[in-house]
């Protein structure tokens, strides 16, 4: 079952991801993002017109899904578009190659600074789901 939570923290916002698969996780991870950015905005059936690709590079498998949803704030608050639509093209533990699509918008909800290395981790759990701990400095 793929999901995303928040809950609270000091100063900022810890979300948690839940998804079967690694991709997915990332795609949750983004989508939750962007639901904080603009309030729900996502779970609005939204079809992106704006295209982006990204290549992200990393240490591991938790400084990879930072480092990518660093990447997709920049892209956003650079060109104030929320991104909803990703379509990985390559995922391993280190590099992630993927098409991001999003709507233009003209404020956001919520002010994101940081994607945080701060307690993150990406794990497998025992059921071979794909769980993650974001923490967003607000």
């Amino acid at each position: 079952m793929n999901h995303y939570s928040y809950h609270s923290h000091t100063a900022d916002i810890q979300m948690k991801v839940q998804a079967a698969t690694l991709n997915a996780l990332f795609e949750m991870a983004m989508l939750g993002m962007s639901n904080l950015l603009k309030n729900d905005f996502c779970n609005q059936q939204v079809n992106g017109i704006f295209e982006k690709q990204l290549y992200v590079r990393s240490a591991d498998t938790t400084g990879l899904l930072i480092d990518f949803l660093s990447e997709v704030l920049l892209q956003s608050n650079i060109e104030k578009i929320i991104f909803c639509n990703l379509n990985v093209v390559k995922l391993t533990d280190q590099e992630i190659e993927a098409t991001l699509w999003g709507m233009q918008v003209s404020h956001f909800d919520e002010d994101i600074k940081a994607v945080t290395y701060h307690d993150a981790n990406v794990f497998q759990n025992e059921n071979y789901e794909w769980e993650a701990t974001i923490i967003f400095d607000i």
